[in-house]
Formats: C-alpha cells, sequence, structure tokens
C-alpha cells in the first residue's frame, strides 16, 4: 500500500507522464490537499507553447485503502499565455454593422457640405466672378475606412461579404464517379 506522500508524487508524476509524455512533465511544484483524502499535485509543464502552465494530478486515496487517480489536467498559470474571452459571432456581428452604419452617415453628411459647398460656389460666381472662396472640409480616406475595417474584421474568423456559393467555384472539379459492385456484376454478365 502507498502510503508515503513522496511515493504518491511520484505515483501522480507517472500518472501525468502517460497522459501528456515523458518530455511533457517538468518538476514537481507543491500539493494542494482538497480536503480529507483528495489532494492535487502540481508539476511544470515542458510542453512547447505552454509556458507557464502546469499538470494537476488529483488523487483519492481514502484511509486504509489504495490511492486512484481522479483526474490529470493541463491548468494556465498566472502569466501562461491564454485564449481570449470568447465573444459570440452575433455581437461581432453587430459591432461591425455599427460601425459600417456610422461610416456611411459620416460619408453622407460629407456629401452634403459638399454639395452644400458647390451650390453655395454656384451663387457666388453669378455674383461675382472675380472672387473664388474655397473650404477644406475633412473627409475620411479611404485608407482609414479600410483600416478600421480590417481591424474589426481580424477579430472575427468569417467573411461578411463573402457568400458561401462564392466559394463553391473555387472546389475544382467533381471527382469521378464510382459505380458499386452491382454495375461491374451487371457489365460482366452482359460482356
Amino acid at each position: 500500500m502507498t502510503n508515503n506522500l513522496k511515493d504518491l508524487s511520484e505515483f501522480a508524476q507517472e500518472a501525468a507522464r502517460l497522459t501528456g509524455g515523458r518530455r511533457a512533465v517538468g518538476d514537481y511544484i507543491r500539493t494542494d490537499e482538497e480536503e480529507p483524502g483528495l489532494r492535487s499535485y502540481i508539476f511544470q509543464s515542458t510542453l512547447r507553447g505552454y509556458l507557464g502552465w502546469f499538470w494537476s494530478v488529483t488523487i483519492y486515496q481514502p484511509e486504509g485503502q489504495e490511492p486512484t487517480i481522479s483526474e490529470v489536467v493541463m491548468m494556465p498559470g498566472a502569466d501562461s499565455l491564454v485564449a481570449p474571452n470568447w465573444v459570440p459571432w452575433s455581437e461581432r456581428l453587430a459591432d461591425y454593422k455599427a460601425l459600417q452604419a456610422e461610416l456611411e452617415a459620416q460619408a453622407a453628411l460629407d456629401a452634403e457640405e459638399a454639395a452644400a459647398l458647390a451650390e453655395g460656389s454656384e451663387d457666388a460666381d453669378d455674383d461675382d466672378d472675380d472672387e473664388v472662396e474655397l473650404e477644406f472640409v475633412d473627409v475620411p480616406d479611404e485608407d482609414s475606412i479600410e483600416q478600421a475595417e480590417e481591424k474589426l474584421l481580424a477579430s472575427t474568423e468569417f467573411d461578411v461579404e463573402g457568400e458561401p456559393e462564392d466559394d463553391a467555384d473555387d472546389a475544382g472539379k467533381k471527382p469521378p464517379r464510382f459505380f458499386g459492385w452491382k454495375s461491374r456484376r451487371k457489365n460482366k454478365k452482359n460482356g
């Protein structure tokens, strides 16, 4: 029977190595006693791409009985790299649509101002041909609009503007049709 904590930590380390591989499990770090008879043994992860992660092996050992493994998991540490919180597609799409509506409203406002300026300059031309007064208006250039759209689209995984049917043409030719054993059997009878 295994009762020694050192033996249990070796038992836990072997369980982690069986799960993740011999080279994936590093040195023993600590033991967390969760409740009587239930302990989690924490080991350093040496897997590539999992810097700062840990292996946690939870062992249950009731008094007077053999230990059993409850779970073997990898857990992120405080400074480890983890995926960002998941944002539903509907929210990301709503943000994109709100940005598009804002850009369209700004473009319409700019067009109205340009039309008003053009109309005002025509009236001025009729009154006084010698003076031409120009007024400059801040209009967002196409590069800044495209950068804003790209930044928003970079946070999504889907192409909002493309339709699935557009991509279907790029799939190439269909593979040759396979005739089952029944059609071959008919051909042997006939031939």
